[in-house]
Order: structure tokens, then C-alpha cells, then sequence
């Protein structure tokens, strides 16, 4: 058992890391939200920030659910999604194995030669997430899908 906690006491920053497989549906988003928002609160985060970022992690996702899996069976389609609280930053990284980034022509985007892709900015969702973290970068592994990785600074 835990000794008690004395109430004058000022926590360092939390470090810690969390990966969450979700089913590839939006009802499963809220999850990762929570967990987001509980790891952020304790690692002293404001709560714009937790704000900003739950945003930026629900439509990420929404963009993979939504357009990830569309040919394919969304009863096996999942949704990886990880969090790494390190002391001045979060990393957010959500991954799926769908059909890869499509622009708004239904076009693959290529990738650049360092495997980041820059994706035309066909909806409001993209432009939303660059907006409110410090580093974005959307990649497409070899061996299929896309891995977002969204990097925010510690602001409190």
C-alpha cells in the first residue's frame, strides 16, 4: 500500500507511455480520449491545451476511421494510437493499416523521399491538427497504411 500523499507536495511532470488498439469506429475514440486527457492533466498540462489535443487525437482518428478502411472489412480494422509523455513534450502517434493517405481527387499521395507525405488540403480536419501542435508528420510505412505523428510542447 501506498503511503499517503501529502497535500503541499509539488509532482515533477509525469513520464510515461500509453498504447491503445481500438476497433476501427468511432465509438471506441472516446476511450483514447480519456486516457489523453487523464495522462495530460497529471503531467501538468493546461486545459487548453488538453482541449487542443483531444481535438487534434479525435479527428485523427475520425480521418483514419473514416477513410483508412473504406474498401475493406471494418469489423478487422483497428486503430493503433500511442501516447509518450516525456518531460517538455507529448508524442502522439496514431497508425492504421488501411489504404494509405488519399487526397481529395481520390489521388495517393506520393511520398516524399524521407517517406513523409504532404497531404493537398482537402477538408478542414488537416489544417485543424497543424494548428494546434508544435510538429506534424504523416508518413506511409512500406509495408502499407499511415502513421501520424503529432508532437505538442509542454505549456504549463
Amino acid at each position: 500500500m501506498a503511503p499517503p500523499c501529502p497535500g503541499n507536495v509539488e509532482w515533477p511532470p509525469m513520464n510515461g507511455l500509453v498504447t491503445l488498439e481500438i476497433p476501427a469506429k468511432a465509438e471506441y475514440v472516446v476511450l483514447c480520449r480519456l486516457a489523453l486527457a487523464g495522462m495530460l492533466r497529471d503531467g501538468g498540462y493546461s486545459e487548453e491545451a488538453v482541449a487542443d489535443l483531444k481535438l487534434a487525437l479525435t479527428e485523427a482518428c475520425s480521418n483514419t476511421i473514416r477513410h483508412a478502411y473504406r474498401d475493406g472489412d471494418h469489423e478487422a480494422a483497428s486503430v493503433h494510437v500511442s501516447f509518450d509523455l516525456r518531460a517538455d513534450r507529448v508524442v502522439l502517434v496514431i497508425r492504421d493499416h488501411g489504404a494509405g493517405f488519399v487526397d481529395e481527387s481520390g489521388s495517393k499521395a506520393e511520398p516524399l523521399p524521407d517517406g513523409s507525405v504532404v497531404p493537398s488540403e482537402g477538408g478542414m480536419g488537416i489544417a485543424l491538427i497543424r494548428a494546434v501542435v508544435d510538429e506534424f508528420l504523416l508518413e506511409q510505412p512500406v509495408n502499407g497504411g499511415t502513421s501520424l505523428t503529432l508532437t505538442k510542447l509542454r505549456d504549463a
